[in-house]
């Protein structure tokens, strides 16, 4: 009788238990599906964005002006023309000369310092900007007679004036002999390293060739010529040959 109490003690404990697990399970498959798992969510990395400096361009550097020259008292477009280094022929065709021998006191002149530049189709008009100043003297001058050809001979016989100093003004000068031949220099400046030459016979005068419009020779063999400035000071002197 005993051990059959205890028999049925024991299975009611089993039943009970079993019971309670079954209960918790029951619980615990109801919460979970009620709380499901947040699933974690990869986020897409950003790309890193490399931005490119901007290269601005460059500003093209303006064209310098023209070289001007304002004309002097005693200028002549050769002497001009020689200190520039540009022939006559470039500096009459720059400024709309026709005649080399007029120039006139103030007036401007464009210098052609490396030829003409090539126009630019469409390219704005630019205007002259201010004259620069005139030329000043590189130093004293330093007017000599050079050389006397064709002496004796009136359609070949020529007295060369050379200056090796600065600009010089021959307006006044004098180139005589001990027989009273005279000849004197209308309006004219010598630049440095520029010559003119005095013609005995007739001709039509330029900035680099005189003419004294005689019939017969001044020079002779033997003979001394004799420079004088405005002032009748001696400034050189030269035996013919």
């Amino acid at each position: 009788m005993r051990a059959r109490t205890w028999a049925i003690f024991i299975l009611v404990n089993v039943i009970v238990s079993a019971a309670v697990v079954l209960t918790v399970l029951i619980l615990w498959e109801r919460v979970h599906n009620a709380h499901p798992a947040t699933p974690t969510s990869t986020l897409p990395v950003a790309e890193e964005t490399v931005s490119t400096p901007t290269v601005l361009p460059l500003a093209s550097p303006t064209p310098p002006g023209p070289l001007l020259h304002t004309v002097q008292e005693g200028d002549t477009l050769l002497a001009i023309a020689q200190t520039y280094g540009v022939s006559i022929e470039d500096l009459m065709s720059a400024n709309g000369l026709t005649d080399p021998n007029v120039l006139h006191v103030g007036q401007t002149l464009i210098i052609p310092v490396g030829g003409f530049p090539t126009p630019t189709v469409g390219a704005p008009s630019q205007s002259l900007p201010t004259p620069l100043p005139t030329l000043t003297s590189s130093g004293p001058p330093l007017v000599e007679i050079g050389q006397v050809l064709g002496s004796g001979d009136v359609t070949a016989e020529v007295v060369i004036v050379r200056n090796r100093g600065g600009a010089a003004s021959l307006e006044g000068w004098t180139l005589s002999d001990a027989e009273g031949n005279t000849f004197t220099f209308p309006a004219l400046t010598l630049f440095t390293d520029a010559e003119v030459r005095v013609h005995s016979a007739a001709g039509n005068p330029t900035p680099s060739d005189l003419y004294w419009g005689r019939v017969t020779p001044a020079w002779g063999g033997g003979e001394l010529i004799t420079l004088r400035d405005r002032a009748g000071n001696v400034v050189d002197t030269y035996i013919v040959p």
